[in-house]
């Protein structure tokens, strides 16, 4: 993302009248500086070689609160400052152009992306995002930042837009609150601003490590996308802007080495953070440290003199890349996801982020700098923004609610999606949570005078039998337990999954209860999706091994359940298997397109399976693929929850399969 604060200047602009000058005592090189985080952002949402790409945005947290900081100071000094005047520049900064991007992509939502969720995402982002709480709605929609449903989002960078909107709105009156310490000092005015920003880092990496939720999100989430756990970044910028104030009093000269030692170091420390970064790295955590105090120190040798990195900085290249920088970091992310999803390929992201800066030279030239500089008195601007805010919440609402309807089946196919299956519906899909042992009881369907009871376990593709695992049952004369966790593979030793922290002792309790009762389950239906595991693992399904071979040897016969086709992969931008908008909406998609991505999990996961004694393997595929194309309609009703998980429509298509299945193995008992 990018500082919204503009030139560190001696002067704010005004709010109405003619913009200034821009004057000697400028900091080009902190426009430099804005230039390189920007431009870090853009090459890693390009999908290209830089590992830490995205602290870029931490880079601009540190220079906000540096530039912000020094500005009220300013102002305060001169006697000009008002909360009033400060909020309707950061308005004419922020929103004019922002309102714009947000209107273009709605509409090329409603163009492009599926009516069933996708335009209905977007819109909820682009609704948050205009009233600065874009980060939360990202929290609780798209979740994980580094995960594959993130980059579905074509609006998920406005979080750090909502993160530095909320800084502005919060940060003044705090720092208003710390300045009865400054009349008796800078010192005991940054001591208070010290203690806000050391309390924010800690409860930020307390976050950032925990495995615990909060309000069902997970800690380290929450971390990443809240104002009150990144604050400490903008507050290391706020303590430097004091020093910086409180030195320009003192004067004192300094050796002309000292600039170009930290410059050296604090780039040297950006090399370093892509060095190291991976992705198992925890963010923000203790690694944000890095680019935070890389940015502080360069801040710091501008401050403090001219060097050869200065000069970089300062040269017009990087002037005018950091004074787009806003509008590149606008426009980077929605084209490249939109062009994703029209044309999926490894440089597809690379082109569009090319083509982005089309559009965002034309909005800084037209729109930023125009509104940002123009002649408006306070009540217009409060105005104009509640107008300019009322504009995105109708066309967001409006493509919520009519998106779907414009496009035949598409708003009965948006209902359809939504039926949840048994154990979405009665909690038995362990997601959010901690698995319990009192699950088992609660997920456990009985028939009365059972011949014995079904058990299913694996993830969230097990779940998604469910319903027509448990009516099968039912029509056998078997009772079903039904526990699964997402993301949770099934092995003793599992790890913890993003969404359930016990998965190894959830497995555990289930072979357990299968293998060590007097009452051991006639049969064991187990089901995995294997298309991202195979292709981020050598070692699948070879893991499922162990699990399957302890229950054969106990005697208990084994169901392993196929994959269902997947629409799409993870890294196609799509949330439902119907893809396309008002432009280019289907729902079929060719066999073969299919089976370049999957057939080679489908292949791996039945050599394992299917080579195991005592284990029967049911392929659903034809169910959903005939005469070379795959539908994920059944009698005209959409089957899938999203791009790979069946809802309960598509679960009870599955019901005469499964008792077929099912059924041969219990038989033979």
């Amino acid at each position: 993302m990018t500082s919204t604060a503009g030139w560190t200047t001696h002067a704010d602009a005004p709010t109405s009248g003619r913009a200034p000058a821009r004057s000697p005592g400028k900091r080009a090189d902190i426009q430099g500086l804005r230039a390189i985080a920007v431009v870090l952002v853009v090459i890693y949402h390009a999908n290209l070689p830089l590992p830490a790409g995205f602290a870029g945005v931490d880079v601009f947290f540190v220079i906000s609160g540096f530039v912000i900081t020094g500005q009220i100071g300013r102002l305060r000094e001169a006697g000009t400052f008002s909360f009033g005047s400060f909020y309707a520049r950061r308005i004419r900064r922020l929103l004019p152009a922002m309102v714009v991007m947000l209107l273009v992509v709605l509409l090329l939502s409603f163009l492009l992306q599926s009516p069933i969720g996708a335009q209905s995402s977007t819109a909820g982002t682009a609704l948050a995002a205009v009233l600065l709480f874009g980060n939360f709605d990202i929290l609780s929609t798209s979740g994980d930042y580094f995960a594959a449903g993130a980059v579905m989002n074509p609006l998920l960078h406005v979080w750090s837009l909502s993160v530095e909107e909320q800084f502005y709105l919060v940060f003044p009156l705090l720092l208003a609150a710390t300045w009865v310490f400054g009349r008796r000092g800078v010192r005991p005015q940054a001591i208070a601003l010290g203690l806000l920003t050391a309390v924010s880092f800690a409860v930020s990496v307390w976050f950032s490590y925990g495995l615990f939720r909060v309000h069902s999100y997970p800690s380290a989430d929450v971390a990443f996308y809240s104002s009150p756990t990144r604050a400490w970044e903008f507050g290391a910028g706020a303590l430097l802007a004091l020093w910086v104030a409180s030195r320009a009093r003192r004067e004192k000269p300094l050796p002309h080495w000292i600039p170009t030692v930290l410059s050296v170091a604090g780039l040297t420390l950006l090399v370093v953070l892509n060095l190291t970064v991976t992705d198992k790295t925890i963010w923000p955590g203790t690694a944000a440290l890095l680019p935070v105090a890389a940015t502080t120190l360069l801040i710091l040798a501008g401050t403090l003199g001219t060097g050869p990195v200065q000069r970089v900085l300062s040269s017009r290249a990087f002037v005018v890349t950091g004074d787009l920088s806003y509008s590149i970091y606008l426009w980077h992310w929605p084209l490249i996801v939109m062009a994703t999803l029209m044309w999926p390929s490894p440089w597809t992201p690379v082109a569009a982020a090319l083509v982005s800066l089309l559009p965002a030279w034309l909005s800084y030239r037209f729109v930023e700098q125009p509104l940002r500089h123009g002649t408006m008195r306070l009540p217009r601007v409060y105005l104009g923004g509640a107008v300019a805010a009322g504009l995105v919440v109708v066309a967001a609402v409006t493509l919520q609610v009519a998106g779907p309807w414009a496009i035949p089946n598409a708003a009965a196919y948006a209902g359809q999606r939504g039926e949840l299956t048994y154990g979405r519906e009665n909690g038995c899909l362990v997601r959010n949570r901690a698995f319990d042992e009192s699950d088992l009881a609660k997920c456990t369907t009985t028939v009365p005078d059972a011949k014995g009871w079904v058990m299913l376990a694996g993830d969230s593709h097990a779940e998604a039998l469910s319903t027509g695992l448990i009516e099968a049952d039912k029509q056998l004369g078997y009772s079903t337990m039904a526990v699964t966790g997402a993301s949770c593979p099934f092995m003793r030793d599992a790890g913890a999954s993003r969404e359930v922290s016990n998965c190894g002792p959830l497995a555990s309790t289930l072979l357990d209860r299968a293998t060590s009762g007097d009452d051991p389950p006639s049969l064991v239906v187990i089901a995995e999706w294997a298309l991202p595991r195979n292709d981020t693992d050598g070692t699948w399904p070879q893991q499922l091994e162990p699990a399957i071979t302890e229950l054969t040897d106990a005697g208990i016969p084994v169901l392993y359940v196929m994959d269902v086709p997947n629409y799409a992969t993870q890294d196609m931008n799509r949330q439902t298997a119907c893809s396309g908008g008002f432009l280019n909406f289907a729902c079929d998609k060719s066999e073969q397109a299919i089976l370049d991505y999957q057939a080679e999990s489908r292949q791996a996961e039945f050599d394992v399976v299917s080579s195991l004694p005592g284990v029967s393997v049911y392929d659903p595929w034809d169910r959903f693929c005939t005469d070379g194309t795959c539908s994920p309609l059944v009698d005209g009703k959409l089957a899938y929850w999203d791009f790979n998980h069946l809802n309960r429509i598509g679960s009870e298509a599955l019901t005469s399969d499964l008792q077929d299945a099912a059924g041969q193995i219990l038989s033979r008992q």
